[in-house]
């Protein structure tokens, strides 16, 4: 029996569209009020969250930049992690030479970018509706998370980068076009174990549901897996289970099958 559930957000929970389809969010609001969690956890700040958390009324926990900081529904922290200052100065060496890359940093609920009028960043606040301000270069800055955002090749190439240079840091594409850099610890993985924990429940009571290579970790520490149909397919094959993809209701198909009436 199946005690805890945790679901990636964008590809995942949400439709290409950036909603919860009918079918999906009743059967999250079924499972709720028998009293079992369905924790959101993504790569967005809290403000990216919280409207839909809200939809979905029984959620007690959320987490937010990737298992950077963790929430309750009173919005107090049960867990946070920030990138040092020193590595930051260290990162933005790095992303000064790609220049065209949309680079925001955020912190809670606090976001700034490099650029405002980067195309990127225009994007990332027309889905997020969050204000995004211009960075201070004067200002000591420790986000909980670095969003670098750009065409997929280049993506890549950061990625490497600073997966070699910066090894102690967790740093993981969510898409094909976004990159994310938290404190090492900061993983969903991580942050599934710790709410292991806080439930009381056993690994193999929890269900995680992913699309993509931040979410691999979490779906190797549930005890059902399942990678959406969109995912691609090194997570399929690193899933225990495969559903259909985030347009289709996938996650409520699962749900449907291992939460019946």
């Amino acid at each position: 029996m199946y005690k805890a559930v945790f679901s990636d957000f964008d590809g995942t929970l949400l439709t290409s569209d950036h909603r919860i389809s009918p079918r999906t969010l009743a059967a999250i609001q079924r499972i709720t009020r028998k009293g079992i969690p369905f924790v959101p956890i993504s790569a967005r700040s809290p403000l990216g969250i919280l409207p839909y958390a809200k939809q979905i009324e029984d959620y007690n926990v959320i987490v937010a930049f990737s298992g950077a900081l963790i929430l309750d529904r009173n919005l107090t922290a049960l867990y946070s992690v920030n990138i040092s200052s020193e590595d930051i100065q260290k990162i933005n060496q790095v992303l000064a030479q790609h220049p065209e890359l949309g680079v925001n940093y955020y912190t809670n609920d606090d976001c700034v970018a490099r650029d405002v009028n980067n195309k990127w960043v225009i994007f990332e606040k027309s889905v997020t509706k969050i204000q995004i301000d211009p960075y201070d270069e004067k200002a000591i800055y420790s986000p909980h998370k670095i969003q670098i955002i750009g065409e997929a090749d280049e993506i890549i190439e950061v990625e490497k980068r600073l997966k070699a240079a910066f090894p102690h840091l967790s740093i993981f594409r969510s898409h094909q076009n976004f990159l994310e850099v938290m404190h090492q610890s900061a993983t969903k993985g991580n942050a599934v174990r710790f709410l292991e924990d806080y439930f009381h429940v056993k690994i193999e009571e929890t269900v995680a549901f992913g699309d993509n290579f931040n979410d691999l970790d979490m779906l190797k520490n549930v005890g059902l897996g399942v990678a959406m149909g969109n995912a691609p397919e090194e997570i399929k094959q690193a899933a225990n289970r495969v559903t259909a993809t985030n347009n289709e209701d996938g996650l409520a198909l699962i749900l449907e099958e291992i939460f019946p009436e």
